[in-house]
């Protein structure tokens, strides 16, 4: 589980929003933080100055308290899949058919629509119940 604490902002029915506690501690002077799983929950809540999540509040926390929250790497690992191979792998298929039937442009234009598909599916899946429980952040427990 990838894991980061965060201070919780606001609430919102049994939702928290969550932003992060730091500014990356012992990450921050990493040497091998760029190439390291363990940074990137803390990269994905730091990429803007005011970014904050949307987490279940199943630890009832309350505004102000610091919580940690966390993301399974297979739910990454999927996630990642979805938004980046299923598209491309549409592509090269639908360009493969395109280039059997149709000249270059042909291929062009199949392949485009394919990318399209890809993308339309990517996303028909990511909002499926299922898919969304592995690729949701959780609030683990309060901070100490």
């Amino acid at each position: 589980m990838i894991e980061e604490t965060g201070l919780v902002e606001r609430i919102e029915g049994n939702y928290i929003w969550v932003s992060p506690a730091s500014t990356g501690g012992a990450c921050a002077s990493c040497q091998s933080a760029a190439n390291c799983s363990s940074n990137l929950l803390t990269t994905l809540l730091q990429g803007q100055q005011t970014k904050s999540v949307r987490v279940d509040n199943n630890i009832n926390a309350k505004v102000n308290d610091l919580v940690v929250i966390g993301i399974y790497p297979q739910g990454l690992l999927l996630g990642s899949a979805l938004i980046y191979l299923l598209p491309i792998f549409c592509l090269f298929i639908f360009a493969l058919i395109g280039d059997q039937f149709f000249a270059e442009i042909g291929s062009i234009i199949i392949g485009l629509a394919g990318l399209i598909l890809g993308f339309l599916i990517s996303k028909k899946i990511a909002t499926s119940s299922l898919i969304k429980s592995h690729l949701a952040l959780i609030a683990l427990r309060f901070a100490s």
